[in-house]
């Protein structure tokens, strides 16, 4: 893809992977999205009739579970994606990695990648490696997406969008 191609804003970033090389028969992901990694809607205690107290219990219960899942989705993904991976940037058309080990063009992959920790925040999608880049002696291969869900690609989107709100206000406040 040229730069001319892009579509989508790219934002550098140090998020943790994990990768499998796809079977050449295979075609359909085995990340099909992260049920308990959608945080619940926050209640109001100005609409329920619940005491504050129980609702604040409530909260306390939802961070501990929220980190329970995040142990066992992380153990269920080092089981399917054998391979970890530091991703150096990403949008909504693709992302850039560096791995131990070796890639070639063409290859096809699916890559899940974790937009934050606590509450858990996965994207996974399948795509293709289309080049090599040399980073600083640090091998960086580039997937492009291939067959991505609009809810995946929604949640990169709102993902760069925030973190460069984040860059805009440092930069801000670093000159003032």
């Amino acid at each position: 893809m040229s730069i001319l191609d892009r579509t989508y804003a790219r934002i550098d970033a140090t998020l943790k992977g994990h990768l499998r090389i796809m079977p050449r028969i295979q075609t359909r992901p085995l990340f099909t999205g992260c049920p308990a990694c959608v945080p619940a809607q926050p209640l109001d205690p100005a609409q329920t009739v619940v005491p504050e107290a129980v609702i604040q219990q409530l909260r306390t219960l939802d961070e501990k579970l929220s980190a329970i899942l995040t142990i066992l989705n992380r153990q269920a993904l080092q089981a399917d994606f054998p391979m970890p991976v530091i991703v150096h940037d990403i949008s909504g058309a693709g992302l850039r990695f560096s791995a131990s080990r070796e890639f070639q063009v063409g290859e096809q992959v699916e890559i899940v990648v974790s937009l934050s920790m606590y509450p858990l925040g996965l994207i996974g999608t399948m795509g293709a490696i289309i080049r090599r880049d040399l980073v600083e002696d640090t091998a960086l291969w580039a997937v492009e997406f291939k067959d991505m869900r609009d809810t995946e690609r929604e949640k990169i989107i709102q993902y760069v969008i925030a973190e460069q709100r984040d860059q805009l206000r440092d930069r801000r406040s670093s000159h003032s």
